[in-house]
């Protein structure tokens, strides 16, 4: 049955005008098995009313010119087709209908709206008010206004903002919102905003964060028609730097005005408001070093290295690299905008650890906000500072790529984190500005990897941000016939499969290749990012109770004794942690008595290791009063990874008063041991 899902595939064929099966799945999100029987459908409705066919050339889909140019004639044909939506997706376009009404609305039209019975159109309204309480909205409906919203006009469009974009990650998003315009009787404008948008930010030198701004722009087109109806009613009081960007958004507002009969300015409320918003969609420069968001990017730094024990290298450049995400993000929290991240889960999942260390790290940026940062922004710092982590590893690769992502710093990371479990011997750097690329020594790299197609000589591969397992499949095999070493690791997989054919024989031998590759990619790196309990560092051999008395040199000295004793660290090891407290102060103090005394690998660590000891009589650091220490837990860190596991959880640990009583009271392991076992 051809329904609105080959609406959006026609809408995305006639804008690239030719794409392969594989590309066409990425951007539409369809599985190729259903592409190929809705194209199948499409070629014989074109058939029937005599257009020419959509044309498979050397493994691409073709639309010929002779097509293109009646674009809108082929358009006509289907847009009247079956309509299929999932519930969550009814959900969401009864709110966009509801939000632009320009008259009264009633259960018929959400009926006609969606195609859908009397009885599943009254459960969707039940399960939209149900979403509209948790942006504090009402849908409510009475005999003179229909079904209409109450709220504070802000939280309105906060609910719009998370419907448009939960659309446009659905493979039916982009026509589903032209399907609700044309509803009402109104042009879809998005590919001209897009157009202007784009000079804009070349005129101003910034870069758009692509899906963002897509959200943004097609706010723009709803709210325009809204506020025909309702006017200017934002309350905006926040005082934001905006500067070029209300020009951007004048760009923006003198369009749709443009392409409409409204005369509606924006009042200054409303402007600084708009302007706040699009500032959430761009990456630049931020002007001036001693700005508010350098100082808040180097308080997280700073946190971070505190918490998690690691100097970051090219201290720098991660600097600048936090910085371009934490302006829009600090935008689009300060608008308490929610934001649509499905990768948050399996970030929590994947790197626990990371994301409990990451989400203390960011207590300045909390602080200043006022209030706590959601779990879906979290793990986009998570990702940023994982990657950081993750380029200090040192290791050879067999191939360089370029990852071209325009949606941003963490995007663009989490792009590279997908690719680099694919293909191991493969070095991604990145570049999530559009223009850099074209700048860049292409000799450099041996392929591209791009969330956009780009025209480009080298092999290029399009991807997403989140790619099924068939995309995953698809791309390995794609990768592989040009690059056969990409993903083999750590042994030759071919030799493998021949001994396999040997004894039995192999059906599908890609399949099998894909599969072999990912199960002893997994498990090598799960061999090589083995990382030890808290419980497996402190033991009773690494447990120490003295009431000597010691200055903080001495203490310090006995405190890592057995981690000399069982080879995990040299006798430097110990001198080195000394000196950068004699040269950087203090830094070790947790308060509270407790003192981490630590210095880099290269100092003369061998393993990673742990030990605890406990005064009886407190030591100054620095012989000052104001540092007195009762407990010392001295680590030793082989790399910037696998000490994360124990040390989060000690961090855990030391959150509760109760706990820190426990551990500068005891006098013996047993005292301390069931503190260690404790479900992380």
């Amino acid at each position: 049955m051809v329904d609105n899902r080959t609406m959006a595939i026609l809408m995305e064929l006639f804008a690239t005008r030719k794409e392969s099966l594989y590309e066409l799945s990425i951007q539409t999100g369809i599985e190729k098995e259903q592409l190929h029987s809705n194209l199948e459908l499409v070629n014989q409705l074109l058939q029937e009313h005599s257009f020419p066919q959509i044309q498979y050339k050397d493994s691409e889909f073709v639309i010929s010119t002779e097509l293109y140019n009646q674009k809108e004639s082929v358009f006509s044909l289907f847009r009247n087709r079956q309509i299929y939506l999932s519930q969550e997706e009814r959900q969401l376009l009864i709110y966009l209908y509801t939000f632009i009404r320009k008259e009264f609305v009633s259960n018929v039209h959400y009926q006609e709206l969606l195609s859908v019975s009397r009885n599943t159109t009254l459960t969707d309204i039940k399960n939209v008010k149900e979403l509209c309480l948790d942006f504090q909205v009402r849908l409510e409906y009475t005999r003179a206004k229909g079904y209409h919203l109450i709220g504070r006009e802000e939280d309105k469009h906060r609910l719009a903002l998370y419907a448009l974009s939960n659309c446009l990650q659905s493979s039916i998003g982009v026509w589903a919102l032209d399907y609700i315009l044309k509803s009402w009787g109104e042009e879809n404008p998005i590919e001209e905003l897009k157009i202007v948008s784009q000079q804009a930010c070349n005129y101003y030198k910034v870069s758009a964060l692509e899906e963002r701004l897509d959200e943004y722009l097609y706010f723009l087109i709803f709210l325009f028609i809204r506020q025909a109806r309702v006017g200017n009613l934002i309350n905006w009081n926040f005082e934001g730097k905006v500067g070029f960007v209300k020009d951007f958004l004048q760009r923006l507002w003198k369009l749709l005005r443009l392409k409409s009969t409204s005369t509606l300015e924006l009042n200054a409320a409303t402007q600084e408001y708009l302007s706040h918003l699009l500032q959430g969609c761009l990456e630049g420069e931020s002007g001036e070093k001693d700005d508010l968001f350098y100082h808040l990017t180097v308080e997280i730094v700073e946190e971070m290295e505190r918490l998690s024990l690691i100097a970051f290298e090219h201290r720098s450049e991660m600097i600048e690299g936090l910085q371009r995400h934490l302006i829009p993000a600090y935008y689009r929290l300060t608008s308490r905008l929610v934001n649509v991240n499905s990768y948050t889960e399996t970030i929590k999942e994947e790197h626990a650890d990371l994301f409990y260390l990451v989400k203390k790290a960011l207590r300045p940026l909390e602080e200043h906000l006022g209030f706590t940062i959601p779990d879906s922004e979290v793990s986009y710092f998570v990702i940023h500072f994982g990657g950081y982590i993750e380029a200090g590893q040192q290791r050879s690769y067999r191939y360089r790529a370029l990852v071209v992502c325009p949606n941003g710093v963490s995007s663009s990371l989490i792009v590279k984190e997908n690719l680099r479990q694919l293909f191991p011997n493969i070095y991604f750097a990145d570049t999530h500005f559009l223009q850099d690329w074209k700048m860049l020594d292409m000799t450099d790299y041996d392929m591209v990897f791009g969330t956009i197609k780009l025209n480009i000589e080298l092999p290029f591969f399009l991807v997403s941000q989140l790619m099924t397992s068939n995309h995953k499949k698809e791309l390995f095999h794609l990768v592989n016939q040009h690059f056969p070493n990409a993903a083999y690791f750590p042994i030759e997989i071919e030799q493998l499969l021949s001994l396999v054919g040997k004894h039995a024989t192999i059906h599908q031998e890609q399949a099998l290749k894909y599969e072999l590759v990912q199960f002893l990619n997994q498990r090598s790196h799960e061999q090589r990012g083995r990382s030890p309990m808290l419980e497996e560092l402190i033991t009773k051999e690494t447990f120490q109770w003295s009431e000597e008395v010691l200055d903080w040199q001495k203490a310090v000295a006995l405190a890592a004794r057995p981690l000399v004793d069982k080879g995990a660290i040299e006798t430097r090891y110990i001198d080195a942690m000394i000196t950068k407290v004699e040269e950087f102060g203090p830094f070790i103090d947790l308060g509270k008595g407790i003192a981490i005394p630590h210095a880099r690998p290269e100092d003369g660590v061998n393993e990673v290791g742990m030990s605890m000891l406990v005064l009886d009589k407190p030591v100054y650091l620095l012989d000052d009063p104001s540092h007195e220490i009762r407990l010392f837990i001295c680590i030793a860190a082989v790399d910037n990874q696998t000490h994360l596991r124990a040390l989060s959880h000690l961090t855990k640990i030391l959150r509760e008063e109760e706990n820190i009583q426990q551990l500068v009271g005891a006098k013996e392991f047993a005292d301390v041991q069931h503190l260690l076992k404790e479900e992380q």
